[in-house]
């Protein structure tokens, strides 16, 4: 399980425009659901996609593309089965990179971003206004 303090690289590539670009890997790395997956160590692609559909940007379901540094994930609307041992090494990293290929254009944005762990649950619960 994860120790609360790792970070991850969301990073999305071949969006229509940079704005879009921006907006999706702004909607994974702020997705709360897809921290507490990485705090996890759990590939949830799902989660993944889910914060991208929310981001309100133009895209084909069909032509989004998920990647775990190289490995895919998700791909042609479904999940990809892959090498399960490969994939929780990458997801034990201390820094992962998070690629999602939204198949549209030329565009693309990236920013780093943490999990969600304990202590900030801890604290923010504790947290009276």
């Amino acid at each position: 399980m994860g120790k609360g303090d790792e970070s991850y690289r969301s990073h999305c590539q071949r969006a229509a425009s940079t704005s879009h670009a921006r907006k999706a890997a702004y909607a994974i790395a702020n997705s709360n659901l897809v921290k507490t997956a990485f705090f996890g160590c759990d590939p949830n692609w799902g989660r993944i996609i889910s914060a991208i559909g929310a981001a309100g940007i133009t895209l084909s379901p069909s032509s989004v593309k998920v990647f775990f540094e190289e490995i895919p994930v998700f791909a042609n609307g479904a999940g990809i089965e892959t090498d399960r041992e490969r994939l929780a090494e990458v997801m034990a990293r201390p820094e992962i990179r998070l690629t999602a290929d939204v198949g549209a254009g030329r565009k693309h944005f990236s920013l780093l971003t943490s999990d969600l762990g304990y202590e900030y649950v801890k604290i923010n619960a504790h947290y009276h206004t």
